[in-house]
């Protein structure tokens, strides 16, 4: 519908008359007086009910538009001039083009996202990736973007139009929410290149993109793979940098799944494993007996590197009243933080009993 409506833009700008798009009930979905859009045309039914496909009234000369068999569209210009007939001829072919090229690309855009699900038969892929001009033998990254719903057509159109240039990069969107952008990493795949560097330009660019238009957005990285038939895996590995992400760093905004770390070992554990491993470090739960205080206390702790100095600066506290907390998170725990094994242990215990507590949080469906 959009690219329709640019399609009138741009006839305005070379008709000397007002003309305009209708659906098969009559409404105008397109105009270059965009002001008639939404109403409905008073002579429609008496246009429909004629069986030529060109039909006129007192001040409008009217073209059915078929797409296939079936009827589309019905254009009209304001004019019943001779030249009428000959403008609405040129719209409805114009229109027509850009059915077709919609139609080819909602079919190729269906067609990669069965393949991102992995729904379609590997030796298949690439004879019908061929037919949608895709070479299959270029390395891939999938990177998807997660945004409120309300934003999400927003999200598409600007990524389309910051890949508009590219020949390689496909933009698709996967549902209400989320937007898949699909990149050729063949500069990233040799030996020798930072894939680092690459992969953070590219996740930076289209948040930095986003942002700027004034979309709130998650951006999750999957790993880069050899080929087009394996964006799959790399469409999985996103999808887990993203849950993952929420679930022990909610405030980032860019997740990559290659720098995961402990999360992704603890994603995979079962939970009754869980289960049985706070009960070992955390006997009788001793974990929630700690106070807001003293919580905080462990997480500046550990945000600066288990250095005593440091946390009682950024906390504003006395170096005898820090020692006299993680006191109390030894007599509490069993733990003495200030001891590198007891905080490996804590540290992991506190990122399991997180990921436990998401596991009960049956209200939890934000991540599909």
């Amino acid at each position: 519908m959009e690219e329709i409506k640019k399609c009138m833009r741009q006839v305005k700008t070379i008709l000397p008359v007002d003309c305009g798009v209708l659906d098969t009930s009559g409404v105008i979905l397109a105009a270059t007086d965009d002001s008639l859009e939404g109403e409905t045309d008073p002579s429609f039914r008496a246009v429909m009910s004629g069986g030529d496909i060109f039909a006129s009234t007192a001040d409008r000369t009217y073209l059915k538009v078929n797409i296939g068999e079936q009827l589309k569209y019905v254009i009209y210009v304001e004019s019943t001039d001779s030249d009428a007939k000959i403008s609405l001829q040129l719209i409805s072919e114009w229109i027509k083009t850009i059915a077709k090229e919609k139609g080819t690309d909602a079919e190729k855009s269906i067609f990669i996202r069965n393949v991102l699900l992995d729904n379609e038969i590997r030796s298949e892929v690439p004879m019908i990736a061929r037919g949608f001009k895709i070479d299959c033998k270029d390395a891939r990254l999938v990177i998807v973007v997660r945004t409120a719903a309300d934003q999400s057509t927003e999200a598409f159109e600007i990524l389309q139009n910051l890949y508009n240039d590219s020949d390689t990069t496909m933009v698709i969107s996967m549902d209400d929410t989320t937007t898949i952008v699909i990149i050729d990493s063949s500069e990233a795949a040799g030996e020798d290149a930072d894939r680092g560097e690459f992969i953070d330009e590219a996740s930076q660019s289209i948040l930095a993109c986003l942002n700027s238009e004034g979309c709130t957005a998650k951006v999750a990285v999957g790993s880069i793979v050899p080929s087009f038939m394996d964006i799959s895996k790399s469409y999985s590995d996103a999808m887990t940098a993203l849950k993952v992400s929420k679930i022990f760093d909610g405030e980032t905004d860019i997740s990559r799944y290659d720098k995961l770390g402990l999360g992704r070992l603890i994603y995979q554990l079962p939970k009754p494993l869980c289960e049985m491993f706070i009960r070992e470090v955390f006997p009788n739960d001793a974990f929630r007996q700690l106070d807001e205080e003293t919580r905080t206390t462990i997480d500046t702790f550990f945000a600066n590197d288990l250095n005593g100095s440091e946390t009682s600066r950024e906390l504003f506290v006395h170096r005898n009243t820090l020692v006299y907390r993680l006191e109390k998170v030894k007599t509490k725990t069993g733990l003495d933080l200030r001891k590198f094994d007891d905080a490996v242990l804590f540290k992991m215990a506190t990122m399991v009993r997180i990921y436990i507590d998401y596991l009960n949080d049956t209200n939890d469906n934000k991540i599909r």
